[in-house]
């Protein structure tokens, strides 16, 4: 029997299916009518585009911070998709592999595994995150970062497995909410949580120079009227700063740990970075500098876990790699 083999990302922002020369990426969101069963009305751009939403139906995010906190609207929400991209046949096995967060707990893991079987195929593989990488490297030991929307995960592989990782839960949305925070303080100007990610993706930078602007529409707290600002990526640096700067420490952090002969090899490897929050303008030169080690950028930076996973279960030469790290 033929074998299809699939990446499926449920990230918190974007729902994601890779292989056999398919891409499909939508939002995260779906709007969902419960009753004895959980009937999906519209998912990605469609549920993000209705105006109102019809009567006893609500607007819900199955994935947050890196966590599948709906498994049943997630399931849902694949069946459609699978129905659509990858009906079920006879002849043709379909195997899934789902790239998570090396710090899931076995809980969150079996939601993982629930949802993603409860699209109609049950043939489903774990894989961190952390090692999609390894079809990057050279196989030694290699810092890896993969900057998502709920959650940030970092660590250190070799053809071996994991050395050592971790998972945070400072990633785009943290970043978001940060500057928020930092307008609402500092200028009185109170933004939704689609307007600060506008922003962001607009002028956020880690370049101390950055004199790039936006126009974007928010509350004055001081007279209540909404109204059109103008906002520097020099206000909104701090936030910035704040959030990578953190992550960069927890970096430094992960590395010293290991023993010198390994420290060593990192730092002549380097480190990869892929994941949305990848794409920061500034952010390579931001970690050399700080780090003191190379850094590497995906060339698209958002897709790149889903093509390094699709390359690891692929060539025979993970084969082995890939018995000891799926769950």
């Amino acid at each position: 029997m033929q074998k299809r083999k699939f990446v499926i990302d449920p990230g918190s922002k974007f729902l994601s299916v890779y292989g056999d020369a398919l891409m499909y990426r939508q939002p995260n969101v779906a709007v969902i009518r419960r009753g004895r069963t959980t009937e999906v009305l519209a998912y990605g751009d469609e549920a993000l585009a209705m105006k109102t939403l019809p009567d006893h139906a609500v607007l819900v995010r199955p994935v947050s911070q890196g966590v599948v906190r709906q498994p049943d609207v997630l399931a849902a929400v694949l069946r459609k998709i699978f129905e659509k991209l990858i009906p079920v046949t006879m002849f043709k096995a379909v195997e899934l592999y789902v790239p998570v967060p090396s710090g899931l707990g076995m809980v969150e893991r079996e939601n993982v595994e629930k949802a993603v079987a409860g699209g109609g195929y049950r043939d489903v593989t774990l894989i961190e995150s952390v090692m999609s990488f390894l079809p990057r490297t050279d196989g030694g030991d290699t810092m890896v970062a993969d900057f998502g929307g709920g959650v940030t995960d970092m660590g250190v592989i070799n053809s071996e497995g994991i050395v050592t990782a971790c998972t945070v839960d400072i990633a785009g949305d943290a970043v978001d909410e940060k500057i928020r925070n930092v307008l609402l303080q500092n200028k009185n100007f109170k933004i939704d949580a689609s307007a600060a990610e506008r922003v962001k993706l607009a002028i956020g930078s880690l370049y101390t120079v950055d004199t790039s602007s936006v126009s974007v529409i928010g509350q004055d707290i001081l007279d209540l009227r909404n109204k059109n600002f103008e906002i520097t990526a020099t206000q909104i640096a701090p936030a910035i700063h704040f959030c990578y700067s953190r992550i960069m420490d927890i970096l430094e952090t992960l590395m010293m740990s290991l023993p010198k002969p390994k420290q060593d090899e990192v730092r002549m490897n380097g480190l990869y970075i892929a994941g949305g929050g990848a794409a920061m303008n500034g952010l390579t030169d931001y970690l050399q500098r700080g780090l003191h080690i190379p850094v590497y950028m995906d060339k698209d930076p958002e897709t790149a876990i889903l093509r390094y996973t699709a390359r690891l279960i692929s060539e025979p030469k993970y084969a082995s790699v890939l018995k000891l790290t799926g769950k």
